[in-house]
């Protein structure tokens, strides 16, 4: 019987205060249920950066656990620990043109320049060393990772896994059974088609409706129950799609 519960993740799982949300989200639906919840989802955070907690307490689940990991992207590196400043040391090292454009558009809090300064006053040309010795083990890291949670399924506890996108596991669904699950679905995937098919023309960064986790109430309802599902042996039911309406100015609103 499960009683305890941890999750892992990006911004799909980073954990908003109940005042702040104008809905129920999929993890405080699961501590309504009962269950002990230990969310330790972070916006911007990558896998290397939430492994860094799972290797902490990898040996310390058992069969009164579950584990719910969001495999992020696996470019999101962590150097400083700092999400901002690791992705613009990330963008540098790699020589990508939209380093510019990030510099300009986004900036950096004060304490954060001064971390990326004297972190690439320090290791700069090491990390650009780095990641073109261990670029494709980067690249395939979230292979390994899904491995590991794999394994940890088969001797400790249960694990239902979520990717960004599907292209990111190797295995996909065919390692599915009572003890672990990888969704059929990616998050950034379901989050775009819950879109109305004529909103998708639309630039989602536009919608005046801040989905919490990206997410509209519905589907936050529809993760809850993916989870609740498998940890009772019932069929998982798939993100719904076509169901929300952004809304672009003051006289719209969010459903019809």
């Amino acid at each position: 019987m499960i009683e305890r519960i941890t999750i892992y993740g990006d911004s799909f799982a980073h954990p908003s205060q109940k005042e702040d949300c104008p809905h129920p989200t999929w993890y405080g639906l699961l501590e309504e249920e009962g269950y002990k919840v230990t969310n330790l989802g972070e916006s911007g955070s990558g896998p290397m950066y939430s492994f860094k907690h799972m290797y902490k307490n990898a040996y310390s689940y058992n069969e009164k656990d579950l584990i719910v990991f969001i495999l992020s992207g696996s470019p999101r590196v962590c150097f400083t620990g700092d999400h901002k400043v690791d992705t613009r040391i990330k963008l540098f090292a790699d020589n990508d043109p939209y380093y510019e454009h990030v510099v300009k558009e986004d900036k950096l809090r004060d304490d954060q320049e001064k971390l990326f300064n004297n972190y690439m006053g320090k290791y700069g040309k090491g990390v650009k060393l780095a990641l073109e010795i261990f670029g494709d083990e980067l690249i395939y890291s979230n292979w390994k990772y899904e491995s590991f949670l794999y394994a940890l399924s088969r001797k400790q506890c249960k694990v239902f896994a979520y990717f960004l996108t599907l292209d990111e596991s190797y295995f996909k669904s065919t390692l599915n059974d009572t003890r672990y699950h990888c969704h059929c679905e990616g998050l950034e995937e379901a989050s775009w088609n819950e879109y109305m098919e004529e909103e998708r023309e639309r630039d989602a960064s536009d919608d005046q409706y801040y989905r919490i986790n990206h997410l509209s109430a519905e589907n936050h309802n529809v993760m809850y129950q993916q989870i609740v599902n498998f940890m009772k042996g019932l069929p998982i039911p798939n993100f719904l799609q076509g169901i929300y309406k952004g809304t672009y100015n003051d006289k719209e609103f969010v459903y019809d």
